[in-house]
């Protein structure tokens, strides 16, 4: 009697947070999804002809010289400081949005140079696997909008590079990361980060709509 009154005391606390947590869990593709919308698939076959363009990543990562954010990922690839230990060179990683501060920003003569290259695009990174925003957003404080640059009047700087290709005559693509390492509800600080993938279970650990995680029970009732 005593093991079912706590069942049920975890079925009334728990199980309403669970279905709301449910909403959220989406089970993944298992291979690619070509898209169906008419206007996307347009829209691909124009960014196939174009043939030429630029890449160009540029975040906080730049601030110390790294081409991207990868060193801070747990797998063994990345070449990192190894003077530090592996949490502290994130610690320092994460600091830099500090110091972060690109005064000569000039869009205008990126794009200019890149028409007078020939190239027809831009693919830029407004946001790398860091979760570092290169665009004032709502969703997040690590952005470049929060640090040395946030007074500036190009601080926005995604939308400043986009506005300087677009009046060249370039077209414009966004390279966004949905993995977000900087986020708890991707890189869960109680865990260590091992692989660049979601470092908890997520079977073990829901998420309501406060960002609350939850621990699902599996107590036996006997």
């Amino acid at each position: 009697m005593k093991n079912f009154k706590k069942l049920a005391l975890y079925t009334l606390v728990f199980l309403p947070l669970l279905v709301a947590a449910q909403e959220d869990i989406y089970d993944p593709s298992k291979e690619y999804e070509y898209p169906g919308d008419p206007l996307v698939k347009e829209k691909l076959d124009q960014w196939q002809d174009l043939k030429f363009g630029v890449m160009l990543h540029w975040g906080v990562y730049t601030q110390a010289g790294i081409p991207e954010s990868w060193v801070i990922c747990g797998e063994p690839w990345p070449k990192r400081d190894s003077t530090l230990n592996y949490e502290a060179y994130k610690k320092w990683y994460w600091g830099l949005s500090k110091d972060f501060n690109p005064t000569k920003f000039s869009p205008e003569k990126w794009a200019e140079s890149s028409k007078n290259a020939g190239m027809k695009y831009i693919v830029f990174t407004t946001k790398h696997h860091d979760g570092f925003s290169m665009f004032d957003t709502r969703q997040s404080d690590y952005k470049i909008t929060n640090g040395p640059f946030k007074n500036n009047p190009q601080a926005d700087v995604t939308k400043y590079i986009f506005d300087a290709y677009r009046k060249e005559g370039l077209m414009i693509g966004a390279y966004f990361s949905k993995p977000d390492w900087h986020s708890q509800d991707f890189w869960w600080d109680r865990f260590p980060t091992p692989t660049r993938n979601i470092n908890y279970d997520l079977k073990k650990y829901l998420r309501n709509g406060n960002g609350l995680k939850i621990l699902l029970l599996t107590k036996s009732a006997s």
